[in-house]
């Protein structure tokens, strides 16, 4: 299988093993040379891993190995990771378990908290969320927002509140207690599933993005190595003002230095996007190439079955990336599983890069914070992405805030 998965390390014991890993992961893959005992890891090993995030495999018999192994690793990351296998070995477990196995560590990173005053990342799901790898997670990012729950759902949350975001739209928010379930499908009404008798604690978000500094910083470090090693010749990230094409902008910046944003501009753009795509681009000194589009509604409304309007916009950018060499976009795993399934560079409208793969929605909140770049205004009124104001995915939770942003 080709290595796609440039952002992981899968190690094993011996090179049976790592070799199985590679054919069921993907991914690059490391053995310990057949070690017998932990007191044999070779401590220049963890040289070998680099910016990146290191994940154990070891079966019952090796179990010790990779219990040692995290230990040391830790020490050179936060990222690192250890994944027990139900067989003796991990060359006896079935593909789909070690692919399984894998899916459901990548989701760790982005749905184990611990809470300390503030959200911590955690290796341990000091929470008890649900796991499950088409999972995401994001903050109530301000005073406004938890109004607008409060309003709508009719429940007392507060600014710097989780929410795991699971399937459906459907949303559980933490304050750290579970406080309540809501639902925001598309296509339905508003409603409040559940709500607890939990006592709403507002946390500080700033306070927050400080204390799991040594996480994120950790994420940085692996997505710019990722970008420095596949990226060559003149490099662009495509900006729609979403937190996602801002964490991958303020990655990019930071990998080259020079790189330029393009921005596709609709006729049916969302309030503030145009000026906020402008004064990003200004406090960053990142040139903005501007692709226009004008959707014609006249020939139908887009449907969740006939998205035309991205189909057109891929084809603007497409136009304007003719000149470069590189795109490096902001898909993320959790947004969807198609994007899951997707590798870690595609061929599309030129060489795509997906530094933020692997990264949640809070990780890219608390990214923006301590870099000190605001997000989008909309997200601090409850958006959980941004698109066009004609997207049919929008649901009715953002047809309201939308509806109070243009009443103002």
């Amino acid at each position: 299988m080709k290595t796609t998965n440039t952002m992981f390390l899968a190690i094993a014991r011996a090179r049976k093993d790592a070799k199985a890993l590679s054919h069921a992961l993907g991914c690059e893959t490391l053995s310990l040379g057949g070690i017998r005992s932990e007191g044999d890891i070779d401590p220049e090993i963890f040289e070998k891993i680099g910016d990146r995030i290191p994940v154990f495999f070891s079966g019952r018999e090796d179990e010790k190995i990779g219990e040692a192994f995290l230990e040391e690793a830790l020490r050179v990351t936060p990222l690192a990771r250890h994944v027990k296998v139900r067989k003796k070995a991990v060359r006896n477990a079935r593909m789909e378990e070690l692919r399984e196995s894998f899916e459901l560590e990548k989701a760790k990173l982005r749905l184990y908290f611990d809470f300390d005053s503030v959200f911590l990342f955690s290796r341990k799901n000091g929470l008890g969320i649900e796991l499950n790898p088409d999972y995401d997670a994001y903050f109530i990012l301000s005073e406004k927002f938890a109004e607008n729950m409060n309003e709508v759902f009719g429940i007392d949350v507060r600014s710097g509140n989780l929410i795991v975001r699971k399937l459906m739209n459907e949303e559980w928010i933490y304050s750290p207690e579970l406080k309540a379930v809501v639902s925001k499908k598309i296509g339905e009404k508003c409603r409040t599933l559940r709500e607890t008798n939990a006592r709403a604690v507002e946390v500080d978000l700033k306070r927050m993005a400080k204390r799991n500094e040594n996480v994120l910083r950790a994420l940085e470090r692996v997505s710019i190595s990722f970008l420095r090693s596949n990226a060559s010749g003149r490099v662009a990230v495509p900006f729609s003002g979403g937190k996602d094409s801002l964490a991958s902008l303020l990655l990019a910046k930071k990998a080259f230095g020079d790189v330029s944003a393009i921005y596709v501009r609709t006729n049916y753009e969302l309030p503030f996007t145009e000026d906020y795509v402008e004064d990003v681009c200004e406090k960053l000194g990142v040139e903005l190439i501007r692709a226009e589009v004008e959707f014609d509604i006249s020939v139908g409304m887009p449907t969740v079955e006939d998205r035309w309007c991205t189909r057109e916009k891929m084809e603007a950018l497409s136009r304007a990336a003719r000149n470069f060499d590189c795109l490096v976009a902001g898909d993320r795993d959790a947004e969807s599983r198609v994007r899951r399934e997707r590798p870690e560079i595609v061929w599309r409208v030129s060489k795509e890069l997906f530094p933020l793969k692997y990264w949640s929605g809070c990780h890219v909140q608390l990214y923006s914070i301590l870099e000190g770049v605001d997000l989008h205004p909309l997200y601090y009124e409850g958006f959980y992405r941004l698109g066009c104001s004609i997207c049919p995915s929008m649901s009715e939770w953002e047809r309201i805030l939308l509806g109070r942003v243009l009443t103002v």
